[in-house]
């Protein structure tokens, strides 16, 4: 009985060992705040494997597979896109180390006799092969952890369904979780062992090299994303120029034609048509404001493009209010905080063209707090339209990620919201 219980000791410590690092995995690769959960944690696992051990209870990696999602969604709140590569890698390596333990623990006891009845080598092999799943895992965090933390389409992950094969397979074959798995292993022949051997070698570079693979096109994805951005942003250069090639044209033609309107405005007043001069007035002034748009955000370049971005709403029948500040000395880059502005701008103004409403609203915001610029805009939109992520979305995503900021979105009662929160690269 002393025997059993150091036995059941030893294996909670191991598995503490494993399910440790197994977390810390899992943390650093969604990038997750959750150390301070680690004793709740292993002392979780530390009572199942206690429980499974002196039961002898089969099924145990389904039960630590099923306790790790639980655990990760509702305590540490990771989203399931983020959690399905991590997961994947952590058990199937983990059911390649069970399968070497399982045949070289039985390939010893049918080749050698212990003088200890084969404890010593239930002990040494399991933790010699436990320090070879770190290692493991250590390599992947350090190869492919930045990759692995993209976000990416979700079709991608079919790519981790062979891994999900393998593992049934050779938990399956070797009966891993039942009861019988010692005898079904022993009943196997010499020959029988080492092609049981080498397929699962041969398993496991096959799922590292789906692992580069993965990786590999999630790095083309952001390729092609970036790629998608800096054609956008020449789009976008190409249209300025164009609305400023359009401005200079209005700025020429009404300088042109400014001594016209005084004459027409000094003839009316000397007929004393006084109502006609105030309504040609009137509408002298709307011209010029048009022209004449006052704007001063603190950032030359952003003055400009918000010039001629408002102008192009208000030509288009469109209530602008706005409220911009962003101090010289916030640090940001002039070609990113244009794209930031042009995207945002260019789908409200769309989106308020486009809609039903009578009333085209188009308000928005920029403040600097501390060392966050927080970017507002609320515009109408029509009552039956849905978000839909195209590329000004991507491309205000992307600047947001770049300056380790957020991007928020909301369509509620025919109002479109986005939020754009950016940390100063100081």
């Amino acid at each position: 009985m002393p025997s059993k219980l150091l036995f059941v000791l030893w294996c909670v410590l191991e598995n503490s060992f494993v399910h440790y690092f197994v977390f810390d995995f899992l943390l650093c690769i969604t990038r997750k705040d959750g150390r301070r959960y680690i004793p709740v944690w292993l002392i979780t696992n530390g009572l199942i494997t206690a429980v499974v051990t002196l039961l002898q209870f089969p099924g145990a990696f389904f039960i630590d597979v099923l306790v790790l999602v639980v655990f990760a969604k509702a305590v540490l709140k990771i989203r399931s896109a983020e959690l399905v590569a991590p997961i994947t890698i952590i058990f199937t390596f983990y059911t390649f180390i069970e399968g070497y333990s399982a045949f070289i623990m039985s390939w010893l006891s049918s080749n050698f006799h212990s003088p200890t009845g084969g404890k010593v080598e239930q002990i040494l092999i399991p933790f010699l092969l436990d320090i070879l799943f770190f290692g493991i895992l250590q390599v992947i965090k350090k190869r492919y952890t930045y990759t692995l933390r993209q976000s990416i389409s979700s079709y991608l992950y079919i790519l981790l369904l062979p891994c999900a094969m393998i593992v049934l397979l050779i938990r399956y074959g070797l009966k891993l979780d039942g009861r019988d798995f010692e005898p079904h292993l022993a009943s196997l022949g010499g020959n029988a062992r080492f092609v049981v051997l080498f397929t699962m070698l041969g398993a496991s570079v096959i799922v590292f090299m789906m692992i580069e693979v993965f990786c590999k096109i999630i790095q083309l994805t952001k390729h092609e994303q970036a790629a998608a951005l800096l054609q956008s942003q020449l789009n976008g250069q190409r249209v300025y120029m164009e609305e400023a090639a359009k401005r200079s044209e209005l700025y020429s033609s009404f300088q042109h034609d400014i001594d016209n309107h005084l004459l027409v405005i000094s003839g009316l007043l000397q007929d004393k048509l006084f109502e006609q001069a105030e309504q040609y007035t009137q509408k002298l002034h709307i011209s010029c404001g048009e022209l004449l748009m006052n704007v001063s955000t603190g950032k030359p370049i952003l003055d400009v493009l918000l010039k001629e971005k408002l102008s192009y709403a208000k030509r288009n029948h469109i209530v602008v209010s706005h409220d911009v500040s962003v101090p010289a000395n916030f640090a940001i880059e002039d070609m990113d905080l244009c794209v930031l502005f042009s995207n945002i701008l260019d789908n409200a103004i769309t989106a308020c063209i486009d809609g039903t409403q009578e009333e085209k609203l188009l308000s928005f915001s920029a403040k600097v707090k501390s060392q966050f610029l927080i970017v507002e805009a609320v515009n109408t939109t029509s009552a039956s339209q849905s978000i839909t992520w195209g590329t000004g979305l991507m491309n205000i995503q992307h600047i947001a990620e770049k300056y380790h900021g957020t991007m928020e979105t909301e369509l509620s009662n025919g109002k479109f919201r986005i939020s754009v929160l950016l940390c100063s690269s100081h």
